[in-house]
């Protein structure tokens, strides 16, 4: 007797609990809770018939043989027992499908139960799906929890008018007579299914009286409504099972639901999404109904599934260019895509319109009333202060919220719970994702209630909130919590304003440089933050790139100028970047020593100049290879550029090189600027190089020129610039096409031209060069510093000329049709062929041209081709 009342209490067990487990035999029951002992004896005798050679039993027990049990070690029995139970769990492991859809599983349900209510009801494989595959497949989501009991009905003996599968939090009821909990709910006709939070019903009516009941069932709906968010669920009692009876009891105790048509079923991921929220509103019921005295002000919850902060720029954006009238949901929803949702068409918008708005409402920066969406005060001035890319957060937008933040007056449990993580983040200091992620999951009270797998991506996504509001900052798996250093998010003076400055600080310090060199050098750094300076020795270059710098508050003294001379031997990234040694520590490179610090948080606002001195001593493509490369990856990330890595951190072996110079990228507070000299002991760029850099030539010196004025020290004058100044705005041309569109296709019209021209020498450029061009073109259009002409005659000569050299007839016609484009006007090519003399000796011709410094060194170069039977833009 106690072997089958043991044998029966773990099969109910398992099918109480929704977990898999065999049917009963068809004429012994049709569920296993439903079954006495007396019926047991027919589904055990047959397995323990076949086992009778090693088996014995009596009425109280089974086991092995006497003198088998005698003769095994402890080991053994050991070994046998965790055998079987491996057997049993792969036994019901191979019960479940391989891949399970929720979709699939209700489309089922829905589409054959009328039918099944006519088939025998003992054994029925819709019984099977309801109480069985279906709870363990919503087991394994990774936002179940282990409080949660997950069972399905189909009826007790025969079909149930209205088939359910109800998710109940055991710690506030076990049964769906009574208590909150959520349920997926059949209607009688089978044309739909309702995802539900539900009250039970029928412990409350059998005590208090139908009337009493549905009106107390009517007061906890309006409480639960105003208690939890429910977004995104319908919040109403239109919800259709039966006309009367037990359907007619949950319609009026429904608090909040989802409806799905057996013709429109959705996706499994949005199935899923729905089932993640209502859960996720449950488990914030759960934990006030367990915590009464919390006072709502102490509760904090982070239930969003949004992974940055920035995915709701668009909507503030829209609502920004259409106040002061508010706009529907529906109307954001058709405005999804590009101008709503950060470029994703994304299959559910509604859904995440409404997630997005109820996070910017918690902000403070919307407000929502009645499906209609528009800006607060606060909102109003948030809106004002986009950067360009609207999709990244400005600095004056991410101050505004850390203000918000710090209101002690103004906090919802949003706000409390990002305040709770930057307090964790600073106890911490430094810190990983494993780290944290149990103690924020502590301080919300989910790690019991959410998974594993949730509670790491919520964490993430807390964190990666933080990294854009500038609280830590992130290098490989490390997080550092930082003190955001305030900075103006603008130049306090016009860029024509403080390249005035720029020159007279130049000027004072006794040095003087031809006109509009200061501009040009400007422009070549504020579109790519590479620049070579060519020329004769003794003509100033490295001297401007450190008088530009300390014009800008970069110097040496204070680390944001570094001057590294080029050796001759440097064959490979190691000479710049660093290398490991025999030990396996890593030794850093100058150049990874400045790249350190300027990454680091409270240095991100100050520029950093990097004047690699005589850098073609040695080859540049060798030693300089991975910053070539490194170059092309920049992108858009939280409103800084990013590269992809110099030094990976995987490459390293000590933990402290790992967490110092792990992942360490090419930031956006970085310019680099070569000297270089032409002659024999120095090797010359290819057109990999070539292509990154603006090349500025310094051949053409003016002797007559004296000092003026007096020395000034860099702290006179106007405040230092923010590194907004030099950082390039712009990685690709679609970023400003349609703001300059008719600048560029005007610009990129010349380029087609002139590389026409150039394709007879194989010298043609491509994209890289059309969109540096084209930045350049376009700052200088912004900031006014140079007339247009001008502004292409430095990129001519700058971006074109340096590529060209040889000794053939192909190569002078080239320079003869390059020369038509400079000067604007048709030359007779063939004459010239013969001797271009006349073009060379005629300076005052030259300097009437339209692009009169393309001109003077186009002219330069044939006179070396004639003369020596070889020219380049290098011989000087």
């Amino acid at each position: 007797m106690k072997l089958k009342q043991r044998f029966l209490s773990l099969l109910q067990e398992r099918e109480s609990n929704g977990l898999l487990v065999d049917r009963p035999p068809e004429k012994a029951g049709a569920t296993w809770n439903s079954m006495t002992v007396g019926n047991v004896q027919s589904v055990i005798s047959t397995p323990i018939s076949a086992l009778s050679f090693i088996l014995e039993q009596n009425s109280e027990s089974i086991g092995f043989k006497k003198e088998l049990y005698e003769s095994w070690s402890d080991d053994v029995l050991s070994e046998l027992y965790n055998y079987a139970q491996t057997e049993l769990e792969n036994y019901y492991n191979q019960q479940t499908p391989e891949n399970f859809s929720i979709k699939e599983a209700l489309s089922d349900i829905l589409s054959t139960y009328l039918a099944a209510k006519r088939e025998t009801f003992a054994g029925h494989r819709l019984g099977n799906l309801v109480r069985q595959l279906i709870p363990t497949e919503l087991r394994k989501l990774p936002f179940t929890h282990s409080e949660l009991k997950i069972t399905g009905s189909v009826g007790q003996g025969n079909w149930a008018t209205i088939p359910w599968i109800a998710i109940m939090d055991k710690r506030i009821t076990e049964t769906t007579r009574h208590g909150e909990y959520l349920v997926y709910l059949f209607a009688e006709d089978m044309k739909s299914v309702y995802l539900t939070f539900l009250q039970g019903v029928t412990i409350p009516i059998e005590t208090k009286g139908k009337a009493a009941a549905y009106q107390y069932f009517k007061e906890k709906v309006q409480e639960i409504r105003n208690m939890l968010p429910l977004e995104g669920m319908v919040k109403d009692d239109a919800i259709y099972l039966t006309s009367g009876g037990i359907g007619q009891d949950y319609q009026v105790s429904t608090v909040a639901y989802y409806r799905y048509d057996l013709d429109q079923i959705p996706d499994d991921e949005q199935l899923v999404a729905d089932l993640s929220n209502a859960l996720i509103n449950y488990n914030e019921y759960v934990n006030k109904v367990l915590h009464p005295k919390d006072e709502p002000e102490a509760l904090i919850s982070f239930n969003y599934t949004i992974s940055h902060l920035y995915a709701g720029q668009g909507i503030l954006n829209y609502l920004h260019d259409n106040e002061p009238n508010p706009i529907s949901l529906e109307e954001l929803v058709t405005n999804q895509g590009s101008v709503l949702l950060s470029g994703d068409d994304v299959k559910h918008p509604k859904e995440r319109v409404r997630h997005l708005g109820r996070a910017l409402q918690d902000l403070n920066l919307l407000s929502i009333n009645e499906n209609q969406f528009s800006l607060t005060e606060l909102g109003q001035e948030y809106t004002n202060h986009f950067s360009e890319n609207k999709w990244v957060l400005s600095d004056l937008q991410v101050k505004i919220i850390r203000d918000h933040l710090n209101n002690s007056e103004i906090q919802t449990p949003l706000t409390r719970s990002i305040n709770k993580a930057i307090e964790l983040c600073k106890e911490l200091g430094s810190f990983t994702l494993d780290e944290f992620s149990p103690m924020f999951n502590n301080a919300l009270g989910t790690l019991e209630t959410w998974g594993e797998v949730t509670q790491k991506q919520r964490s993430i996504f807390i964190l990666n909130w933080l990294e854009i509001l500038k609280f830590v900052t992130k290098s490989g798996q490390q997080y550092t919590y930082n003190e955001w250093e305030e900075t103006p998010l603008v130049d306090s003076l016009t860029v024509i304003e403080r390249v005035a400055t720029i020159k007279s600080f130049i000027a004072s310090k006794g040095f003087m440089y031809p006109d509009h060199w200061i501009e040009n050098f400007f422009l070549s750094l504020k579109a790519k933050p590479f620049v070579i300076l060519a020329g004769v020795s003794g003509s100033g270059k490295t001297k401007l790139v450190k008088l530009f710098a300390e014009a800008v508050g970069a110097t040496a003294s204070n680390g944001q100028f570094s001057l590294i001379p080029v050796r001759p031997d440097w064959s490979d990234p190691s000479d710049l970047l660093g290398y490991k040694d025999l030990s396996g520590v890593f030794r850093p490179g100058k150049l990874t020593e400045v790249l350190v610090e300027a990454s680091k948080p409270s240095n991100q606002h100050k520029p950093y100049f990097i004047c690699l001195d005589e850098m073609n001593l040695a080859r540049v493509e060798h030693y300089f290879s991975d910053l070539l490369s490194v170059l092309e990856t920049q992108e858009w990330d939280n409103q800084r550029i990013v590269t992809t890595p110099l030094i990976h951190r995987d490459s390293l072996q000590n933990e402290s090189d790992k967490q110092l110079y792990g992942n360490l990228h090419l930031p956006d507070n970085v310019y680099i600027v070569g000297t270089v000299n032409m002659d024999e002991t120095t090797h010359p760029f290819s057109k990999k190089v070539l292509d990154r850099a603006n090349t500025i030539e310094f051949n053409y010196i003016d002797l007559g020129q004296y000092p003026k004025g007096k020395g000034m020290p860099v702290s006179e004058g106007a405040a230092v610039p923010p590194n907004s100044l030099l950082r390039s705005e712009y990685l690709q041309l679609v970023d400003v096409y349609r703001d300059y569109k008719q600048l560029t296709e005007e610009t990129t019209e010349l380029l087609v031209k002139i590389n026409g021209i150039l394709e007879q020498i194989h010298s043609h450029v491509g994209f890289r060069i059309r969109d540096a061009v084209s930045f350049y073109m376009i700052y200088n259009d912004r900031f006014a510093l140079l007339s247009k002409e001008a502004a292409f005659d430095m990129q001519l000569l700058q971006k074109i000329l340096p590529r060209i050299q040889g000794s053939n007839s192909s190569v002078k016609k080239a320079l003869l049709q390059l020369m038509q484009v400079a000067q604007d006007r048709s030359l007779p090519i063939t004459e010239y062929m013969e001797d271009a003399s006349k073009l060379y000796l005629s300076p005052e011709t030259l300097a009437a041209s339209k692009y009169p410094q393309s001109a003077r060194k186009i002219a330069f170069m044939l006179r070396r081709l004639e003369e020596d039977g070889f020219t380049s833009y290098w011989l000087s």
